[in-house]
């Protein structure tokens, strides 16, 4: 067998090389396959898992894009579907009715601030 880079799909080959930044591969291929997985490689994973031998003599010479697409697999992302619609309590339509009459101003129990104060020392003192 000559020394010739192993050929394996695009996708799985993008994902091998984003694996071999982020980690150190080992020869262990199993450990291999469980970070791919941490890391959401499936594809990567999966091949690795089903061309454990092509794997260790792609450890060792390398690996190569053959161009082609990879196929999906079951655990590919699906499609983001639309939020569904939000219930809420539905409340009869209320608006505030202003008062009617005047406002009173400097006495009585709704004058302010200041009217409530006065009130307060004419009480006690």
């Amino acid at each position: 067998m000559s020394r010739e880079k192993i050929k394996v799909p695009g996708k799985v080959y993008e994902e091998l090389v984003a694996l071999q930044r982020e980690i150190h591969f080992t020869q262990d291929h199993q450990d291999t396959i469980k970070k791919a997985e941490d890391r959401g490689y499936m594809n990567a994973a999966n091949w690795i898992r089903q061309n454990e031998r092509a794997y260790k003599i792609g450890f060792a010479w390398g690996f190569e894009s053959d161009g082609s697409e990879s196929q999906g697999t079951l655990r590919d992302i699906p499609e983001r579907e639309a939020p569904p619609v939000r219930r809420t309590i539905s409340r009869s339509p209320q608006t505030i009715q202003p008062r009617s009459g005047k406002k009173s101003s400097g006495s009585g129990s709704s004058g302010g601030v200041f009217a409530g104060i006065k009130n307060w020392l004419g009480k006690y003192f």
